[in-house]
């Protein structure tokens, strides 16, 4: 399933991270990291990275980092979480009826056409085969899991490691979100993982949908 094209990337190797949402490039060149999690498996300096010029003059850099690699490719890059679920939700769960909706006291990532919350998180850690969410402790993680149970909505995650046989929730990191998930499995909540593969053709990258797999809790 092909799922998201992003052109005029550019190949370069990563130095160190500045602070939470900055990295250093080998150039001396500074990226943005759109990702809050820790990525310590994948943010090692040497290590090939992908990234993308974005012209706009509110920020500070004027490159975005898009992938990292790990034999293969890492899409990291949350912004793009949202294309990529519109892709793949209609075969897992049904119609979409809106995205970005308000839904009480806060939004959701989107509602599917019975009504039902949907969210979406994207994976990037995986030890042995085994993806795990998160790879950093998430206070608003746990709270949308705990507002799926209420509603008895459904939670996606996005697998970004071909090799990843099933997802599980990262207990020893977030206790408190693995129990919000089994809380959420208990209360109906429609809990479902979807591996992708992320490759570089010419100046493209490229994610293709590989299709579900187990969510063991």
């Amino acid at each position: 399933m092909h799922l998201l094209e992003i052109s005029n990337i550019k190949k370069t190797r990563f130095r160190s991270r500045v602070n939470r949402f900055l990295v250093e490039l080998d150039n001396g060149a500074l990226a943005h990291l759109h990702d809050p999690g820790r990525l310590e498996e994948l943010l090692i300096p040497g290590k090939e990275m992908i990234v993308k010029p974005v012209n706009s003059k509110r920020r500070k850099t004027n490159l975005d980092v898009l992938a990292v690699k790990a034999g293969y490719w890492v899409f990291i890059h949350s912004g793009y979480h949202s294309a990529i679920a519109e892709k793949v939700i209609p075969s897992l769960f049904g119609s979409i009826a809106g995205k970005e909706v308000r839904f009480g006291d806060s939004r959701i990532d989107f509602v599917l056409e019975d009504g039902r919350p949907l969210e979406v998180k994207g994976c990037t850690l995986m030890r042995d085969g085994i993806a795990l969410f998160p790879d950093a402790p998430t206070e608003r993680g746990t709270r949308h899991v705990i507002k799926l149970a209420r509603h008895k909505g459904s939670l996606l995650f996005l697998v970004f490691h071909p090799p990843a046989r099933e997802l599980r929730p990262n207990c020893e990191t977030d206790p408190k979100f693995c129990e919000a998930v089994r809380l959420a499995e208990r209360a109906g909540v429609d809990i479902r993982a979807f591996k992708i593969m992320t490759r570089v053709s010419r100046d493209k990258l490229v994610l293709d949908g590989l299709g579900e797999i187990p969510v063991i809790i």
